[in-house]
C-alpha cells in the first residue's frame, strides 16, 4: 500500500515537473517541443487541466486548429470555468467560418448563458452572414439590461451603426458681426437632411435654407457615399438652389484610398455655377488615424477669379472619447472652403480675400439612437479699406438614428 501511494506520488511530481517544462518552452516559443511534453502529460494525467489549456494554446501557435478542438471541447464539457478555457473557446471563434462560428457561439451560449461577450459575438457574426436585423435586436437588448464595460459600449455601437437604415438631422447655424461690417443683422441657416444607408452606400437628401437679412434662398442636395471595398469609398454631391446666396448649381465628387494601415487620402474636386458661369476647384487630402486621434489636412485650389486662384487650406483634427459617435473637434485654416455653402459667395467676389479661422466642439451620442454636435468659431477677413472684421459662429445638431 505505501509503496503504490509513494508511486503516485512520484508520478504526481513527474507530471508537475513536465508542465512546467513545457510551459518555459511555449513561452520561449518552442511550441512543437512544448507540444511533445504536454501531449507526455497528458496521457499520465488526463484531467490536469493547465496541461490541456497549455496544449490547446500550442495547438493555435501551430495553427493546427482542427487538432484543437479536441483538447477544447473536453475543457468545455469538463470544467468550463476553468481559468483560459472561455478566452480559448472565443479565439476558436475566429478561427472559423461565419456560419461554423455562429453555429460555435450559440453553443458556447448554452454553456455560458447570458454572456455579454459572447452575445456581443453572436451579434457580429450575424452581421457578417448578412442578418442585420438579428444583429441589431440583439445589440438592442444588450443596451437596454446590461451593465457594459467601454469597449463592450463600442463593439455595440459599432454593430448599430452597420444595422442602422435610416437617419434623420436637424442642423442650425448663427453667424454675428463685428461692428466693422457694414452689415449689421446676423446670417441664420437651417438644414434638414435624412439618410438611407444600402449595403454598400448611403443615399442622403437635404435641404438647407439660409437667410442673410437682406436675401435668402433654399439649397436642393443629394448626396452619396457608395463603398467599393475595405479600402477605396467615394463621396458624390448635386445641388439646385433657388436665390442668389447659393450656387444656381453644384457638382462635388471625392475618391478616398486607406493605404499603410492608418493614411487615407483623397482626391477630387467641387464644382460651382452660377449665372452660366462654372468654377472648379480642385481638392487634395491626407488624413491619419493614431490611437485616439483623427488627424486631417485639405487644400481647395480654385478657381481662378480675376487672374488670382481662390485657397483655401484647413486642418481638423478629432479626438475620440470613447466610441466613434463621441469625440471633440478642432478646426484651423485660411481662406473659405466651398464646401461652406453659407460663406463661399464671399471667396467668389474677392478671390483674393483673406480669411483665417477656428472652430471647436464636440459631437456626443445619447444612447443609441441619438447624437447631438455643438460648436462655434471665429472667422477673420479683410475688409474694404484695409480693416479687418471678424465672424463669429455658432452651430447646433440634431440626429436620430432608426
Amino acid at each position: 500500500m505505501f509503496l503504490t501511494q509513494f508511486s503516485g506520488f512520484c508520478q504526481e511530481v513527474d507530471v508537475d515537473k513536465l508542465y512546467r517544462e513545457a510551459l518555459y518552452e511555449y513561452r520561449d516559443g518552442k511550441y512543437s517541443k512544448s507540444l511533445e511534453l504536454t501531449s507526455t502529460g497528458l496521457n499520465l494525467a488526463p484531467d490536469y487541466h493547465d496541461i490541456r489549456v497549455l496544449q490547446v494554446r500550442n495547438k493555435y501557435a501551430l495553427q493546427q486548429f482542427a487538432q484543437s478542438g479536441v483538447d477544447l471541447e473536453y475543457l468545455l464539457s469538463k470544467a468550463p470555468h476553468y481559468e483560459g478555457v472561455k478566452s480559448l473557446s472565443m479565439q476558436r471563434l475566429y478561427q472559423l467560418t461565419h456560419l461554423e462560428a455562429l453555429e460555435f457561439v450559440n453553443y458556447l451560449l448554452k454553456i455560458y448563458p447570458g454572456d455579454t461577450e459572447l452575445d456581443i459575438a453572436r451579434a457580429q457574426f450575424l452581421l457578417l452572414l448578412e442578418r442585420p436585423e438579428e444583429a441589431r435586436k440583439i445589440a438592442l437588448e444588450l443596451y437596454r439590461t446590461k451593465s457594459l464595460s467601454g469597449g463592450q459600449l463600442y463593439d455595440l455601437n459599432q454593430i448599430m451603426n452597420l444595422t442602422v437604415k435610416n437617419a434623420v438631422q436637424v442642423t442650425g447655424q448663427y453667424i454675428s458681426f463685428s461692428e466693422d461690417y457694414s452689415r449689421s443683422n446676423p446670417w441664420y441657416s437651417l438644414s434638414a437632411e435624412y439618410q438611407h444607408n444600402f449595403s454598400k452606400m448611403a443615399l442622403i437628401g437635404r435641404l438647407t435654407y439660409s437667410d442673410r437679412s437682406h436675401s435668402n434662398g433654399n439649397l436642393y442636395e443629394v448626396e452619396a457615399y457608395p463603398v467599393f471595398s475595405d479600402k477605396l469609398y467615394a463621396f458624390a454631391n448635386v445641388g439646385v438652389s433657388n436665390g442668389s446666396i447659393f450656387p444656381d448649381y453644384r457638382t462635388s465628387a471625392s475618391i478616398f484610398y486607406n493605404f499603410a494601415s492608418f493614411f487615407e487620402a483623397e482626391a477630387g474636386f467641387r464644382s460651382l455655377f452660377y449665372n452660366d458661369n462654372g468654377y472648379l476647384t480642385a481638392i487634395a487630402g491626407l488624413t491619419a488615424y493614431t490611437g485616439k486621434f483623427y488627424m486631417n489636412a485639405r487644400a481647395f485650389v480654385g478657381p481662378q477669379r480675376f487672374e488670382d486662384l481662390v485657397q483655401n487650406y484647413q486642418f481638423n483634427v478629432r479626438y475620440y472619447l470613447s466610441t466613434s459617435e463621441n469625440y471633440i473637434f478642432a478646426r484651423l485654416g485660411s481662406g473659405i472652403s466651398p464646401d461652406d455653402t453659407t460663406l463661399y459667395t464671399l471667396a467668389q467676389e474677392n478671390p483674393t480675400l483673406e480669411a483665417a479661422y477656428f472652430s471647436a466642439g464636440m459631437n456626443k451620442s445619447l444612447g443609441i439612437h441619438h447624437i447631438i454636435s455643438i460648436g462655434g468659431g471665429i472667422l477673420y477677413e479683410d475688409l474694404p479699406k484695409k480693416e479687418k472684421g471678424y465672424q463669429v459662429t455658432a452651430n447646433l445638431s440634431y440626429r436620430y438614428k432608426f
